[in-house]
Formats: C-alpha cells, sequence, structure tokens
C-alpha cells in the first residue's frame, strides 16, 4: 500500500473535529446533569445543541467507511489476513487495555459495573445488549459505537471478496436506501425500546455514504458541476449546517423523530461526505491547511485512545471541575496513546515482517 494512500491529507484533522464533538458532547451533559435546575430557556435551547448521542459518532462512521473502503479499492486482490491482522493490532490493544482498567477498578470496589454490560462490551455487542440503567453503564455506553465499527470491519471486506468491488457499491447503496426505511419501522413500531440510532443495520448507511465517496470519488471529479461545488467557499459553512441538523433532532416539534430519521440523517451523512472530500481534495486552502497543522493532526492521530478514556473521565456523576476533568482525559489518552496504541503498532510491523507475507508494508497507522 502506498504511503500517499496511508496520508490521505486532513484525514487526521477531520478525525479532530470529530473527537472534539464527542467530547463537547460528553461535557455538556455533565454540565446540564449539575446545573439543569438554574438552566434558563434559553441556555436549556443552547444546551441542546451539544446534547446528542450521535454526536460526533456519525464523522467518525462516515470517516471510518471512507478510509477502509479506499483502501480495500486499491488491493488488486482483497487479501482478508492481512486486513484482519492489522485492525485486531490496531483496534483490539487500546480497547481491551481499557476495559482491563475498569475490570480492574471493579475488583478493587471503586468502580460499579454491570456484568452484562461488560461482556457485551468485551464481545463489541453493546449496540444490542446494553442496560442504561444498571450501575457504571455510563463508562461503557460509548462501546456501542466501537460495536458497530468492529462489525464493520468484519463483514464489509466479506461482502467485497463474495460480490466484487463493483458489487459492494451496488450493495452499499442499497444499505443508503435501506437503513432510513429500517429506523423509521423501529420509530413507529417500538418507540420505547430507543435502538433506532446504535444497532448496526440502523447505523450501517452513515458507514455506506463514506464507502461510496470512496467507490464514486474519482468519477464525481470528473464533473465540473461537482468541482465547482467542492471548491465553493460557501462549503466551509457545512459543519455548522450538520450541527443544525443534529440539534433540530432534538425537538420533535420542530422536526418529528420519523423525519429526522428517514431523512435528516441521510442528508447530515451525505453532507459529511461532502465536507470530507472537499478538505481532502482542498487540503492546501484555509480549512485544509488548519486541519492538517501540526497540533490539530496529532489530536486526529490520537482519536481513538481519547475516545476511550473521555467516557471514563467525563462522567457526569464524577465530581471534579472540567478542567480536571479534561486534564485527566488528555494524560490516560497520552499513556493510551504512546505505551499501548503505538506499542502495538510496532509489534503488527515486526510480525509482518517476521511471519507474515503481506508485502512491502508501511508501519504507520492507517
Amino acid at each position: 500500500m502506498s504511503h500517499q494512500l496511508r496520508n490521505i491529507p486532513s484525514l487526521d484533522g477531520l478525525r479532530a473535529i470529530s473527537i472534539t464533538l464527542v467530547v463537547i458532547s460528553h461535557l455538556a451533559i455533565g454540565v446540564y446533569h449539575d446545573h439543569a435546575q438554574s438552566f434558563t430557556r434559553v441556555g436549556s435551547i443552547i444546551q441542546t445543541l451539544f446534547f446528542s448521542r450521535s454526536f460526533g459518532s456519525n464523522y467518525f462512521f462516515v470517516i471510518s467507511g471512507f478510509l477502509i473502503t479506499t483502501i480495500l479499492l486499491k488491493e488488486r486482490i482483497i487479501n482478508l489476513k492481512k486486513f484482519y491482522f492489522r485492525r485486531l493490532l490496531r483496534i483490539f490493544p487500546p480497547y481491551y487495555f481499557y476495559l482491563m482498567i475498569l475490570f480492574i477498578m471493579w475488583l478493587i470496589g471503586i468502580q460499579e459495573m454491570s456484568a452484562y454490560n461488560f461482556l457485551a462490551a468485551l464481545s463489541y455487542t453493546r449496540n444490542y445488549f446494553f442496560d442504561n440503567s444498571s450501575p457504571g453503564s455510563w463508562n461503557l455506553a460509548h462501546t456501542w459505537s466501537l460495536s458497530v465499527e468492529e462489525q464493520f470491519y468484519i463483514l464489509f471486506p466479506l461482502v467485497l471478496l463474495a460480490i466484487g468491488k463493483r458489487g459492494g457499491l451496488i450493495f452499499i447503496s442499497f444499505v443508503i436506501f435501506l437503513c432510513p426505511l429500517l429506523r423509521l419501522f423501529l420509530v413507529l413500531n417500538t418507540p420505547e425500546v430507543s435502538m433506532e440510532f446504535i444497532r448496526f443495520e440502523t447505523v450501517a448507511d452513515s458507514l455506506a455514504v463514506g464507502c461510496l465517496l470512496a467507490g464514486v470519488r474519482g468519477h464525481l471529479h470528473q464533473h465540473e458541476w461537482y468541482v465547482t461545488l467542492l471548491n465553493s467557499k460557501y462549503l466551509l459553512f457545512l459543519p455548522f449546517l450538520i450541527l443544525l441538523i443534529t440539534w433540530v433532532g432534538r425537538f420533535p416539534e420542530f422536526c418529528p423523530k420519523s423525519l429526522y430519521s428517514v431523512g435528516a440523517i441521510t442528508i447530515q451523512n451525505i453532507l459529511i461526505a461532502v465536507f470530507i472530500d472537499r478538505v481532502i481534495t482542498n487540503y492546501q486552502g484555509r480549512m485544509g491547511k488548519f486541519l492538517n497543522a501540526a497540533p490539530i493532526a496529532f489530536i486526529g492521530a490520537m482519536s481513538y485512545s481519547i475516545y476511550l478514556w473521555q467516557q471514563l473521565f467525563l462522567n457526569p456523576e464524577l465530581s471534579l471541575p472540567i478542567i480536571v476533568k479534561l486534564m485527566l482525559v488528555a494524560i490516560a489518552s497520552l499513556a493510551s496513546f504512546f505505551l499501548v496504541e503505538k506499542s502495538s503498532l510496532k509489534l503488527r510491523g515486526y510480525l509482518e515482517t517476521k511471519f507474515i507475507s503481506l508485502g512491502n508494508t508501511n508501519k504507520k497507522s492507517v
């Protein structure tokens, strides 16, 4: 795989935006938890702007779909052994290290935890099996999106291998059409379950939009209207429009849940994909330079570790000043990134060289 592919411009910057949105969302939940009684109507509306389970997650999903499909489409023949091996040593060590620390905290009595939730997180199935009313459920709540990602990593290469790359793009187009209908069905028939935004089959269209972008990007860039669109300065306002769509979904009086689930999320996914293409293509523009600046790219490179550890320290029931919480997130994330993530990537590179015939590999993380 080429060095250029592994260093897609603006990608780490986009990850930085995604994780920042997640952190802001969880901070907002904590502030609301502590000061709900003192909020005015205007304050509550502003607060709700950042108060969403899917806030930031859709960015991650579209980015993941785009990146993984770009990688797979570049392969002449899809090598499942290579793909799964690289994903395993990229994803598992930091994740299971986080779970191990939670387990140790539970053993020594400083952390409550439900065995049901822990086993679901351990098996990457928490997007189907969860009990948010049980003690300690917050610290494992974010594993629903990691479960979605892992299920995607397992299934999508198999789909491409089974029906080919062209057939795979047709299939993901069908997914983009079907998922909103599944969400609508759940909203109308089982509104009390509230799983319409976390089950794999109901959020897979976010991943699929990223996949489709990777598959048709070259074709789109041959059309003058699309190139003109990408070069438009107005696209720089897309993140604010995406945020507005998320916010509107919090108010049924503005946007009924059924309409939000079937239409708004699809529009949001498409806008995210267009924004991704814009900043990757025009990476030398102002937004591109910002996203590729060293501090922003570093945050993006650390986004996985940040995503894991922010959950523990941004717990609304943890009575600490916000600045202290953020400092603890930074310390834990840095430790995870340098001691666990980078070590596992070095091990991956060593094992590739010594034991697995993967061709000329570049050891840098994808």
